[in-house]
């Protein structure tokens, strides 16, 4: 499987070279991500929208600025790859700090963004703060409402009720639009895959003593963060 992801032949000199060695930073983050999140992130959403028409999803695609520079956020943001919490520059409302041209630095961030291009920009454009506050409207109104839609947005975002046509949001700026849900070819290998393991191990085991003795069984593990937010009667899911 290790084809997958790129990262069956590595070459011998590749710490030597940056983009080498990020690249295979990045597919290797990949391949765990896929094992031991995604995998039963999507299962769990399967199961989920079985029972409950309130489910909203969104996948972000927009990256601006870091919080700690490293030469592998560098190589992310030249191949236009999106990290985990890139989007809570924007959800905390950081360029709303800066909407002022008189703006004096009074208040500070929670987290001290760097941006990548120093030269770009010394403050937000004007379209960053809308994109700001459309995601700050939506996240507003899925808390009180149950519902994460906003005035800036003209189309209505729908919760996710089955998975063969399903709908997701795709937030980035000046680009946000409704698109097909689709399950990745990657993940969809592990779900089959992890399936066929846990049923061979629960075939196998004479007892449920022996069950708990089995070091980290990568494909049923399950996030801590979806077990707590089963609790709630409404959902919100992200894919970064």
């Amino acid at each position: 499987f290790l084809y997958r992801y790129h990262i069956n032949i590595i070459p011998d000199d590749c710490s030597q070279s940056s983009d080498c060695y990020c690249s295979l930073f990045y597919n290797y983050s990949r391949l765990v991500s896929d094992i031991l999140f995604y995998n039963d992130y999507y299962r769990f959403l399967i199961q989920r929208i079985q029972y409950s028409n309130k489910t909203f999803i969104y996948e972000y695609s927009y990256r601006t600025s870091q919080e700690h520079p490293t030469p592998c956020n560098d190589y992310l943001y030249r191949n236009n790859l999106v990290g985990h919490f890139a989007e809570l520059e924007y959800t905390w409302g950081t360029p709303l700090l800066f909407e002022k041209t008189n703006y004096t630095n009074n208040l500070i961030p929670l987290i001290n963004y760097i941006p990548y291009e120093l030269n770009l920009f010394d403050n937000y454009t004007n379209e960053q703060i809308e994109f700001s506050e459309l995601i700050i409207e939506q996240w507003s109104n899925f808390i009180k409402y149950g519902q994460p839609n906003s005035t800036k947005f003209e189309n209505q975002w729908l919760p996710i009720i089955n998975i063969s046509n399903g709908l997701i949001m795709h937030l980035k700026m000046n680009e946000s639009q409704m698109k097909q849900f689709e399950i990745p070819s990657n993940v969809q290998f592990w779900m089959n895959t992890c399936s066929i393991i846990e049923n061979h191990m629960i075939n196998n085991l004479n007892d449920q003593a022996s069950f708990d003795e089995i070091s980290i069984p990568i494909c049923v593990c399950t996030s801590l963060f979806l077990v707590l937010i089963l609790q709630d009667p409404f959902l919100i899911i992200s894919f970064l």
